[in-house]
């Protein structure tokens, strides 16, 4: 049980068996997780049309897209303790201009994503995702697309394969 709850901080990179829309070719960034269930941001699904503006907002998963958070680099800054080492993630975007002025690295999200008690334990048994090691330069990687696909060839062995794949399976 400690190490199932030792995923604060991780990096779930979703399997190419998972097509829903939310979670397909998904890398997420677990920000809580304990006894009561995990509370995590979808780091790579930009929102279509918004790569343009000047502050950016990402689908951070399909809870409360009302709700907007961000994870940032400004330890100066920040309301809470680093989530991993130079990231730090705060529940609302009041920060948003005072990061704006700044040279460190920030993402702004709609939404979340949220697990019950138990549920993450099993897809992660069911091997519906992988976890890997987070680090700043993957949250904050400059192509959110791409960043399943880096993921997939940084954990090696076959997912390098599935890194290649296409993302519709009947092209496979």
């Amino acid at each position: 049980m400690a190490d199932e709850l030792a995923l604060k901080g991780k990096l779930l990179v979703a399997s190419s068996a998972i097509l829903d829309g939310s979670f397909n070719r998904s890398v997420v960034l677990i920000i809580d997780h304990d006894s009561r269930g995990s509370l995590g941001i979808v780091l790579n699904h930009p929102l279509p049309g918004d790569g343009g503006r000047k502050h950016p907002l990402y689908q951070g998963g399909p809870v409360d897209p009302d709700q907007r958070s961000l994870l940032h680099s400004a330890g100066h800054l920040a309301s809470s303790n680093e989530i991993v080492d130079g990231v730090h993630f705060e529940s609302s975007d009041d920060l948003l201009t005072e990061l704006a002025a700044t040279d460190s690295a920030y993402r702004r999200y709609a939404g979340y994503a949220g697990w019950a008690t138990g549920q993450l334990e099993y897809e992660l048994r069911t091997q519906s995702w992988f976890v890997l090691e987070a680090r700043a330069d993957l949250i904050f990687h400059n192509d959110g697309y791409d960043l399943w696909r880096k993921c997939l060839i940084e954990k090696g062995g076959i997912f390098r394969y599935f890194a290649s794949t296409h993302k519709s399976v009947m092209l496979n």
